[in-house]
């Protein structure tokens, strides 16, 4: 089969687990076969046809046409292909991700993109808690791809982040890239506070001066012509960036022998 579209029968009852239901899975698998996938719902596994009415769809893609908050684990350890929403979804969406493109034309939970290291995530709406962070009991967070969100993100995005790009539209919320060991993070608009604790490596870029733990030292405005070279590689940052060549830098967590920067270009 060459691709899925998923149409919810009726509006959900119970939270349900998407986990498997990816266009890599779903290619090797015959309409029947797909529609005997059993699904995790309200603590118990029901047939995905139970679930959704299920139609042939374009190659290498899934398609979810209505998208619910109660759809967890959407293109969780996807690894090639696009899974479009036409909605929102709930947490651990694009949980694992090692490639692909995942879509989502609303808001997502928590969790989304945790312990990404490839593909592309692009939410339309705003996103909870721990945005491409580490899951519980983990030392890792996100280590490569890139997680686009046009909305604002809850608590502590991007902890324990070792790689990868992320880019918040929107607002931050607190204790954004604590434990931060690699990657960069953008945030157009505000930035809660206890940002960067703990952070060892990596570049946050904010518009405005966040409030920072006393382990960072600001190094005042510099000359930075890597920015327009960043900009041009970049395309994800550089509207952000425009066409600034200076930033006033900061570093940390130097109380842990951090070398962490943040970056508020002029």
């Amino acid at each position: 089969m060459s691709g899925a579209v998923l149409k919810p029968r009726a509006a959900l009852e119970a939270r349900v687990d998407l986990s498997g239901v990816t266009p890599g899975v779903l290619a090797a698998l015959s309409l029947r076969e797909i529609e005997q996938i059993a699904l995790p719902c309200g603590g118990r596994a029901l047939p995905l046809a139970e679930l959704f009415f299920v139609e042939r769809g374009p190659e290498g893609s899934v398609v979810i046409e209505i998208g619910d908050s109660r759809l967890d684990h959407v293109g969780a350890k996807m690894d090639g292909g696009e899974l479009l929403v036409d909605g929102p979804v709930g947490a651990w969406a694009g949980f694992g991700m090692t490639g692909g493109v995942l879509r989502i034309a609303g808001g997502a939970g928590d969790f989304l993109g945790a312990e990404l290291s490839g593909g592309r995530i692009k939410v339309a709406g705003h996103v909870g808690a721990r945005l491409g962070a580490a899951s519980s009991g983990s030392r890792r967070g996100m280590s490569g791809g890139v997680i686009r969100i046009t909305g604002s993100a809850g608590p502590r995005a991007a902890e324990r982040q070792r790689g990868g790009l992320i880019v918040i539209e929107g607002d931050a919320g607190e204790g954004l890239a604590s434990e931060m060991i690699a990657g960069t993070v953008c945030v157009q608009g505000a930035i809660g506070p206890l940002m960067g604790r703990g952070m060892k490596r990596g570049t946050v870029f904010a518009r405005t001066l966040p409030e920072l733990p006393a382990g960072f030292v600001d190094t005042g405005m510099q000359e930075m012509i890597a920015l327009q070279l960043i900009a041009r590689r970049v395309p994800d940052l550089g509207d952000f960036l425009g066409a600034a060549t200076r930033a006033r830098r900061l570093v940390g967590d130097v109380l842990l022998g951090g070398q962490g920067e943040v970056l508020v270009p002029e």
